[in-house]
């Protein structure tokens, strides 16, 4: 439970989550200034830091995921599966073997994606099978589509009908949500049971936390990563401090006093 809460952590709230928020603003200037958007620049970052969170928490789930199959005896394999016909290159959430089977997972935390969105992530799940079916001839292939939180089920009747079109009969594709990948493929229970309960306590022990963007203007840890973009995109700080309109409404919002400008 250590380990998992430690993971968890500093995947999503480790240090270096200032300095990409920071690093997404200067790199965006326009997207957080402007006379026709109705909240100011601060508003826009909490909306992007809580973004960011939820993305990285995808990360955390499928890196725990990878070190369970990993603890039930499944041999992971290399993500990096290929590339498709167009040469784009192909990444798998889970890929992994045990005796001659091959199992692929694609890895989600909600099913609430629109039309174009589901079609577009059944249509690349495909393109991993084909290269998976390249890479492994004549072996079965297990796949599945995993929505870990099982209380959104937007796409469901349309990735059953989809995965009723399958005729390989080296292929099985199956759908689950929750727990129920830990039921039907893993048969473990207890790792699902492990990995609820120290997410209950987590959000327990943050229950009275306020997620918040440190002050631009004047907090050490904006500073700290002020001087980090200077050392590794140099250009961006010069931007920043320079003439340019987006750059000079972007200091008014975020740098009234310039404090953390200065020695730059």
């Amino acid at each position: 439970m250590i380990f998992l809460k430690n993971k968890l952590n500093n995947r999503i709230f480790g240090d270096d989550l200032n300095y990409e928020i920071l690093l997404t603003v200067l790199k965006n200037p326009k997207r957080y200034i402007g006379l026709f958007r109705i909240t100011n620049a601060k508003t826009k970052l909490i909306q992007n830091l809580t973004q960011s969170c939820e993305i990285k928490f995808g990360d955390f789930l499928e890196e725990i995921l990878t070190s369970y199959i990993d603890e039930m005896g499944y041999e992971n394999l290399d993500k990096n599966i290929g590339t498709d016909e167009e040469n784009k290159p192909l990444s798998a959430d889970q890929v992994f073997r045990k005796n001659s089977e091959i199992y692929l997972i694609e890895q989600k935390v909600r099913d609430d994606h629109d039309s174009t969105k589901k079609r577009g992530q059944y249509a690349n799940l495909i393109k991993k099978i084909r290269c998976l079916k390249q890479n492994f001839p004549n072996q079965k292939i297990k796949v599945a589509m995993w929505f870990s939180d099982n209380s959104l089920k937007k796409n469901q009747k349309f990735y059953t009908e989809q995965i009723a079109n399958n005729t390989d009969d080296l292929v099985e594709i199956s759908l689950f949500y929750g727990k129920e990948i830990f039921e039907n493929l893993f048969y473990r229970i207890d790792i699902w049971n492990e990995l609820v309960s120290h997410l209950k306590q987590n959000k327990a022990e943050r229950s009275n936390e306020i997620l918040s963007v440190p002050d631009f203007d004047t907090s050490k840890e904006i500073k700290n990563a002020l001087l980090k973009i200077k050392n590794n995109e140099p250009k961006l700080i010069k931007n920043l401090l320079s003439n340019k309109i987006e750059f000079i409404e972007l200091r008014k919002e975020l740098f009234p006093t310039g404090c953390n400008l200065k020695g730059l």
